[in-house]
């Protein structure tokens, strides 16, 4: 782990922008390192560090080939030229590479080991949880790379993973609203915490993964938010779909998944809009995913507090716990987990 990250990084800081997965599977594959958390890693070179991280490269490429700053006037720019400004960014990013694979590679292996430990200590719940993640993630080994790289980034980063196995009681009959992959339901399933499992969304390209995933496990159908048809389940998941929809419109699902659940349980991870600081940075994520294309959801984004998604769903007869969903990212996720209160059909 500790090597791949360090890899990852080191190729994330090549200013070789398009290549660095190709260069991954080079390195990777032959070495027997695992290329999912190298590129994970690689992505260091996003948008939003790009910037920052190339201009570190420069500087320290002119630094070391001219030993001076780099030449970011405008008459100083010119007599450095574009292929001046190549050498000296790839200059430095050997050496940025370098140091921040060191960092990363330090930081993995102590995760790493710690996790190594609780495993063989004989901790059955931790190890049960990253058994059942391995298989939904094997599920997924046919499926395009990009979504394999997808699932296993979030089943092994996203807090939810743990979240929901950390849920008591079993989950019973599981409906998957905008389920996307699937990987969360699929995930609850080779946990062996549900008796059935079905889902839909409305990006037909993800269902057809979802399906081939869940095999005869599941069942996955292409269908718009609004139009599920109401039926009997023991647990709805709600999982980063509200915000998609209109106010009125999110009112109007929560409606519908009330009627849906009348002994069981509607567990929601949405977007906090009350926590005003954590909150920007997760619509400023949502913003990326949705001008690359990345995000096929609608078009819209609508955020509303927590306490509003609780009072609602208080309302219509649910006992509301609200969990933190954030744990070791900077979003502002929460998890409601919302049960119906006894005695109230």
């Amino acid at each position: 782990m500790a090597l791949a990250v360090a890899l990852g990084l080191f190729i994330g800081c090549l200013p070789v922008y398009g290549l660095h997965f190709v260069i991954c599977v080079v390195v990777c594959l032959p070495l027997g390192l695992d290329l999912v958390l190298a590129y994970l890693v690689a992505n260091i070179s996003n948008p939003l560090v790009a910037p920052f991280l190339i201009t570190l490269e420069v500087e320290i490429g002119s630094l070391l080939s001219t030993g001076h700053h780099a030449a970011f006037s405008l008459e100083q720019a010119r007599q450095t030229g574009i292929l001046g400004f190549v050498f000296q960014a790839g200059l430095g990013s050997i050496f940025v590479g370098a140091g921040l694979g060191a960092i990363g590679s330090a930081i993995a292996y102590v995760i790493a080991s710690r996790r190594r430990l609780v495993t063989t200590v004989g901790n059955d719940a931790e190890s049960d949880l990253e058994a059942a993640m391995q298989r939904t993630i094997g599920r997924y080994r046919s499926a395009p790379v990009g979504d394999r790289i997808y699932v296993a980034m979030k089943l092994n980063t996203d807090p939810l993973t743990r979240l929901l196995a950390g849920l008591s009681g079993d989950f019973g009959r599981v409906l998957d609203a905008a389920a996307g992959r699937g990987q969360f339901g699929l995930f609850l399933w080779d946990l062996g915490r549900c008796s059935a499992l079905a889902g839909f969304d409305g990006d037909a390209r993800k269902v057809i993964v979802a399906a081939r995933a869940a095999g005869s496990d599941a069942q996955f159908r292409t269908l718009d938010l609004l139009e599920f048809d109401e039926c009997e389940v023991d647990t709805l998941l709600l999982l980063d779909v509200l915000h998609y929809l209109p106010l009125p419109e999110q009112d109007q699902l929560l409606l519908r998944a009330a009627r849906s659940v009348t002994r069981g349980r509607i567990v929601i991870r949405e977007v906090d809009a009350g926590n005003a600081a954590r909150s920007s940075i997760t619509r400023s994520f949502e913003w990326i995913a949705k001008v690359t294309g990345y995000n096929r959801g609608r078009a819209g984004r609508h955020y509303r507090p927590a306490r509003e998604i609780v009072a609602q769903l208080s309302s219509a007869g649910f006992s509301c716990e609200v969990l933190g969903a954030s744990e070791g990212t900077p979003f502002a996720n929460v998890l409601i987990v919302a049960a119906r209160s006894s005695g109230v059909s």
